[in-house]
């Protein structure tokens, strides 16, 4: 680790344990934004250390807006940093000549801090149905009329239910570790299911800070797995929520292709066209049934095939995942679904199903313990899809996954700006 970068994070530190002592949790600041801290081009959600030092910048200068953006990416768009505004500097982990992982600086800026306007997310209000649902997709009922509280201490308990399925339980060493873990998370998971973070009282706030005044990489740490375990309690929360954008998704694109065959069926056959003088009608009538036949086989097969790729989102091909992740990323590493929609970055680490199988699967790399899984569509553009590539993978609607070109990225980025 560079010395600017452990000066840097030995400074942060020295401010959180100083906040600590005085009772108050910096990631649960009521002047912070409602939303997560994201990247305003693709909307992607910092997380460990980096979303912390975001947080104390818009909490130090006011930011009411979540986004930030580079200052190379603001130009790109048309937009550009105002004379004399400073960046936040974060970590970004990447290999070195000799093999290991290395943290390297970069500057982003909040996006108040640009010339161009850029209009202000609509805040998300609380929602408690959105909450509701999304605790009892993890299992979790909520009573309806329930205080806000209740939702709060449902995803706390939720939260180390998941410290303890990870592990977090015997590789952290003190209840007071492990609490500033599940802080991080639980408050990171509130703002993701549209419920107000507060401060939590009789947080032991002094013991966190004596902890990080002992040693100053605990709150690193502490970063890095409170975003792992919210990321997990996210996808407990969401599963049910993917699963049903899924259905929905693929029986919209069965009746768009049996619309399709079924309009093919009905085009009269050149020749046999009723607008033609003495136009021999024999056979059309035939010709219809079978083409409709014809549609109504591959709707059936297209049900079969769905039945097929939903099966092959299950158990068996996210714990191959795991299993991959967990060997390539550690053994915290965390695997979660490609949402539809969504533009990954990040390093192949592996291909489920082998490189010419048609219903192959990649596992990519985006953080230094998180992992996507991709069902990858059979076409010439991934067909050289290889392990240890450095991909972007775009997601269409029916969550299959494609590699995009550069310029067709950079497209979506500036297209993502204008709305």
């Amino acid at each position: 680790m560079t010395s600017a970068t452990e000066k840097r994070r030995e400074e942060f530190a020295e401010r959180v344990a100083r906040s600590l002592e005085a009772g108050v949790i910096p990631w649960q600041r009521k002047d912070l934004p409602d939303m997560p801290i994201q990247s305003a081009i693709s909307g992607r959600e910092y997380g460990g250390l980096n979303a912390l030092y975001l947080m104390e910048k818009c909490a130090e200068k006011g930011y009411d807006d979540p986004r930030f953006i580079t200052a190379s990416e603001a130009n790109k768009n048309g937009l550009y940093v105002r004379k004399g505004e400073h960046g936040t500097v974060l970590e970004h982990w990447a290999e070195g000549k000799d093999g290991k992982m290395k943290p390297h600086g970069y500057s982003v800026f909040n996006v108040q801090q640009l010339n161009g306007r850029l209009p202000l997310p609509e805040k998300d209000k609380p929602n408690l149905e959105k909450a509701a649902q999304m605790l009892k997709n993890a299992g979790i009922e909520i009573k309806p009329g329930s205080d806000v509280n209740e939702y709060r201490d449902a995803i706390k308990k939720l939260t180390v239910k998941n410290a303890e399925e990870l592990g977090l339980t015997q590789t952290v060493h003190t209840p007071e570790l492990l609490g500033l873990r599940c802080s991080i998370a639980s408050t990171l998971a509130m703002r993701e299911a549209g419920i107000p973070v507060e401060q939590t009282e009789g947080a032991p706030t002094k013991a966190w800070a004596a902890s990080i005044k002992r040693d100053p990489s605990q709150l690193s740490k502490a970063a890095r797995d409170g975003s792992l375990l919210a990321g997990a309690v996210l996808a407990d929360m969401r599963q049910k929520q993917e699963e049903q954008s899924f259905q929905a998704n693929r029986e919209r694109a069965e009746a768009q292709k049996g619309q399709e065959l079924v309009s093919e069926a009905a085009t009269v056959p050149r020749g046999l066209d009723s607008n033609l003088p003495n136009a021999d009608l024999s056979g059309v009538q035939e010709s219809v049934i079978a083409a409709a036949g014809k549609a109504a086989s591959q709707v059936n097969d297209l049900r079969a095939s769905a039945s097929s790729r939903e099966a092959s989102v299950g158990v068996d091909k996210i714990a191959a995942a795991r299993n991959v992740a967990k060997e390539q990323l550690g053994k915290d590493a965390i695997v979660t679904s490609a949402q539809p929609g969504r533009t990954y970055q990040g390093n192949i680490i592996g291909i489920l199903g082998g490189l010419t199988s048609p219903d192959k699967s990649a596992i990519q790399a985006i953080g230094d313990n998180h992992a996507i899984l991709h069902d990858i569509k059979n076409s010439s553009a991934n067909a050289n899809l290889k392990i240890g590539e450095d991909a972007n993978l775009a997601v269409d609607e029916q969550g299959y996954s494609s590699v995009q070109a550069k310029d067709e990225k950079l497209s979506q980025k500036r297209e993502g700006l204008r709305r």
